[in-house]
């Protein structure tokens, strides 16, 4: 085979996709510590399928579908991994140009394309993840000057196997636990799904019963409106434009927006504009947007419907958690909170708009959350190292606000950081405000392993309690309260803090925090000491000093 159309690049894509889904469990379990929180595999998983999404018509080629697979993509991702190979592929499509049939050689130079848009899109490139394979396998590819794509996946699944192989002599903490990159392997089964369909074999079923994040199909009850309902909020209009006109001027198109619309977010790719607005009449706003092109694609929802069919039952679950806030403030703040729990206190703490998602937020999550604040100035608190890659991305495409991400890794640091902020402060003293908290807080997060591993040398035995800063193994013990007190007392001595806040999750139980609270004080009487619920899932506590 030498030649591939638009549909064909197109199933090639479906089979990469259900070969990531089939062997999702796998990626999530694929973790260096003993904590079932990966979500590698789901993250790829819902970023690729929400790119899938954006492909209405693969008959238009090769170029079409690629640029409306990644234009999807780039706003769907999710997590780190989400976010990258949302970014591998935007070069990729980049690399087609406008070409309706790619050959073997085209397809070379768009992979070659794909990884060097990954590389830029990271600040900081860490060899020893999927960027590596993406890398590697595209290299290996380039050198072999192969004639068909029979040969070229050959070549390209082989070295990507390869690089797999390597990641833990690149990453010392793979190494330390004798594992590969997550991500990475997620690459792997991409390339080895689109093989198998190239060679027309089927791909081997892994029933993993992971579906705990399959998005539900949205149903509305029509039978909740008549004539007599008053729509009062108007419509929420999404698409893409395709320009029309020789010299397009993105600044000037949206100075005239801002006299119709508002809650803008609007991105420029090529020739093509991605838009998001409120509006209470259509008809403006369409002819607006057809003086510069038309559309091709357009999402238009009711936001009264919505809003109706948002009013929670007694246990709804809203994804945005909007606070009105009338105090002056010429910023707004967007948190993340992975339960209502935390949703409610970052929301009651003066956030503006809080994002509940137990995995790590689409970067469409973030921009409508954006979309729903009416300032010039936002302050984001990702509150997990695996959101904040999606939250920058985010912030790039966000035009009608200048977008401060800030280095949140946590809820307990976001707690700790939205209470010293000052609301009635300006965006840049705040922002300062939330750096100098979070520069100086020192936490640790103690977890209950479910299963034995060697980690640094040392062996945890399922059931031990092991407490990590970032990465760093701090110790392990059998006891829950023997290991805080310990770790507590050493970093006290070492560095004297004033303030100890125990945040404790869903595994225990109130008494025992205030319990582990107690002892925290009779060991520290000039330390003070407090215990806050946050419901999570995954660690036991999270000790913060300040």
């Amino acid at each position: 085979m030498k030649r591939i159309d638009g549909p064909g690049i197109a199933d090639l894509l479906r089979s990469g996709i259900e070969n990531i889904e089939i062997h999702k469990k796998t990626l999530n379990e694929l973790n260096v510590f003993p904590v079932p929180d990966g979500d590698t595999g789901t993250n790829m998983t819902l970023t690729l399928k929400y790119g899938l999404e954006g492909v209405k018509d693969d008959s238009l080629g090769v170029s079409h579908v690629l640029n409306a697979f990644s234009g999807a993509a780039v706003f769907g991702a999710r997590g780190n991994s989400g976010v990258i190979i949302s970014q591998f592929f935007k070069g990729f499509a980049n690399g087609a140009k406008s070409k309706d049939v790619f050959d073997v050689n085209d397809l070379v130079l768009a992979l070659e394309d794909g990884y060097k848009q990954a590389y830029r899109a990271v600040a900081k490139p860490v060899e020893g993840t999927m960027l590596t394979v993406l890398r590697e396998s595209s290299e290996a590819v380039t050198q072999a000057r192969p004639q068909s794509f029979e040969e070229l996946f050959d070549v390209l699944l082989c070295e990507a196997r390869a690089s797999l192989k390597r990641t833990p002599e690149l990453l010392p903490v793979l190494k330390k636990a004798n594992v590969v990159d997550s991500g990475a392997s997620g690459v792997v089964y991409m390339f080895e799904g689109m093989k198998k369909h190239l060679l027309g074999e089927d791909l081997e079923e892994e029933d993993n019963g992971d579906h705990s994040h399959d998005e539900a199909v949205e149903y509305i009850d029509l039978s909740r409106f008549n004539k007599n309902t008053k729509f009062e909020y108007g419509y929420c209009v999404e698409g893409v434009i395709q320009v029309t006109q020789n010299e397009f001027d993105h600044d000037s198109f949206l100075k005239k927006l801002e006299c119709i619309a508002e809650s803008i977010v609007s991105s420029v790719e090529d020739d093509k504009v991605k838009l998001h607005a409120h509006v209470k009449q259509l008809a403006p706003l369409m002819e607006l947007c057809q003086e510069y092109g038309e559309f091709l694609t357009v999402k238009i929802d009711n936001m009264t419907v919505q809003n109706m069919l948002s009013e929670p039952e007694p246990e709804q679950v809203k994804k945005f958690l909007c606070a009105s806030r009338d105090d002056g403030s010429d910023f707004a703040v967007v948190a993340v909170a992975t339960t209502q729990l935390m949703q409610k206190t970052f929301s009651d703490m003066g956030a503006d708009v809080v994002i509940l998602s137990d995995i790590a937020p689409s970067t469409q999550d973030l921009v409508d959350a954006f979309a729903m604040t009416d300032t010039k100035e936002i302050l984001v608190f990702p509150n997990s190292p695996n959101s904040i890659f999606a939250a920058m991305q985010a912030a790039s495409l966000c035009k009608t606000a200048r977008v401060t991400v800030l280095n949140s890794k946590s809820a307990a640091e976001c707690y700790c950081a939205m209470s010293f902020l000052q609301f009635d402060c300006d965006a840049a003293d705040a922002i300062s405000q939330a750096n100098e908290v979070l520069s100086n807080i020192y936490s640790f997060a103690v977890y209950h392993a479910v299963k034995d591993v060697k980690y640094e040398s040392k062996h945890i035995d399922k059931n031990d309690f092991f407490a990590l800063n970032g990465k760093s193994l701090l110790g392990v013990d059998p006891s829950l309260n023997d290991i805080v007190l310990k770790l507590v007392n050493n970093k006290i001595e070492e560095d004297p803090r004033e303030i100890i806040t125990v945040f404790y999750g869903k595994s225990v139980s109130e008494a025992h925090a205030e319990r582990i609270a107690a002892l925290i004080r009779e060991a520290q009487p000039l330390v003070e000491v407090s215990a806050i619920s946050t419901e999570e899932t995954i660690y036991d506590l999270t000790i913060v000093f300040e």
